[in-house]
């Protein structure tokens, strides 16, 4: 099952909490459907296009809890908390759906995590004392090969 993780906070940003507090709550367990014509009251009091809205609204429905929300619940609520119209099925059917794919992809992720790497034993490198000239020799060979 997808944990419960804290609700976008982008509903703070773009002011929606303060102004509905019960239509957007912060506890993931306290979310409630939100009622049909929502989208246009929300982008009249704020002052946004319905398009616009419904690209800000489109993060906050797709969320793991509201989807429970729509299916644990009879009801939608208004802006105000109050009671609005009953959830359909096509509702529920699309909030399991989007669930499932969730939950799917929540387990692709987990299996697709890299093995933890196997620690390669190295051999000691065989240290030989070289003079300065040895050393410089060295470095100028391997310079010749770089440029070939």
């Amino acid at each position: 099952m997808l944990a419960a993780k804290p609700l976008v906070n982008i509903e703070h940003h773009h002011g929606r909490r303060p102004k509905w507090p019960v239509a957007f709550p912060a506890e993931p367990k306290s979310v409630r459907p939100l009622a049909i014509g929502a989208a246009g009251e929300i982008a009249s009091a704020m002052g946004w296009s319905l398009p616009y809205t419904l690209g800000v609204m489109a993060r906050w429905k797709m969320a793991p809890a509201y989807c429970r929300a729509v299916l644990a619940q009879e009801y939608r609520i208004a802006l105000d908390g109050s009671p609005a119209e009953a959830i359909d099925a096509k509702a529920k059917d699309l909030a399991a759906k989007r669930l499932a794919r969730l939950a799917e992809r929540e387990t692709a992720n987990e299996t697709a995590k890299p093995a933890a790497p196997v620690p390669v034993e190295s051999k000691p490198a065989e240290t030989s004392p070289e003079t300065p000239e040895q050393l410089r020799a060295r470095v100028r060979a391997s310079l010749m090969r770089r440029r070939a």
